[in-house]
């Protein structure tokens, strides 16, 4: 019997789009612009926007070793490549501003949930199923991933959220489940992840010894690897009933 459910953050319990996600990197820089000016560096947003894409070929080093930063450090790595070590001669208190406006934009231009996301973790917490999530984070950390689960009145559902910038892995790495469900108190073999990506949300889960399903809401292939295929969330309470 499944005792509890690991879901993905992005594409899975929330969907974000190509637009929303281009308005929030242009707050992001506007945001840290108007900051190192006030903090006496200015920057010509020509200057900033290479600095973004160059600091992005970074981290996509990084997250290709299935590694991760904690935030601070992923914005040191942005600034750095505006100017360098220009982390370093920031005060604190101009150095936190650009944090803040780095890690925030998503509460300006959240994603919204999935169709039946909402219901199905009502309905999986009032069955006693106990809920988490593992998901890998881009340029938004976990810090503020759980503010945009509590608007939707989700994350006191959840007994343990799991976000690479936090755990410095990513999926997927078995490790990451592994903690995830030490901390919740449940068996891998107990427990089934649900997430859209199956070279990291399926590889990684049956690597940990979970079940794994493989949420295609958008027609694309499913994963073999997968114990099943949902391409509707809301149907997911009752396909639990099918992993015995």
């Amino acid at each position: 019997m499944i005792r509890a459910v690991t879901l993905d953050f992005w594409q899975t319990l929330l969907a974000d789009t190509p637009d929303n996600l281009a308005r929030a990197t242009s707050l992001r820089l506007d945001g840290v612009r108007a900051g190192l000016a006030r903090g006496g560096h200015p920057v010509e947003p020509d200057v900033i926007a290479a600095a973004y894409e160059a600091s992005g070929r970074r981290l996509g080093e990084i997250w290709r070793e299935h590694r991760d930063l904690p935030h601070r450090e992923q914005v040191a790595v942005f600034l750095d490549a505006i100017a360098p070590g220009l982390s370093g001669r920031l005060t604190a208190d101009a150095f936190e501003e650009a944090v803040q406006a780095y890690i925030t934009p998503v509460l300006r231009y959240p994603p919204v949930p999935s169709p039946g996301a909402v219901e199905v973790v009502h309905a999986l917490a009032r069955q006693g199923v106990v809920l988490c999530v593992v998901s890998n984070t881009g340029r938004t950390p976990g810090v503020i991933l759980r503010q945009v689960l509590a608007g939707f009145g989700l994350l006191e559902h959840f007994r343990v959220t799991s976000f690479s910038d936090e755990v410095g892995l990513r999926k997927p790495r078995r490790e990451i489940f592994e903690l995830t469900l030490a901390r919740a108190g449940v068996e891998p073999a107990r427990a089934v992840h649900v997430g859209d990506t199956a070279a990291e949300d399926i590889v990684g889960a049956r690597a940990a010894g979970m079940r794994a399903i493989h949420f295609v809401p958008d027609g694309h292939s499913a994963s073999e690897a997968a114990d099943l295929v949902l391409h509707d969330l809301g149907a997911l309470p009752g396909a639990l009933a099918r992993l015995v």
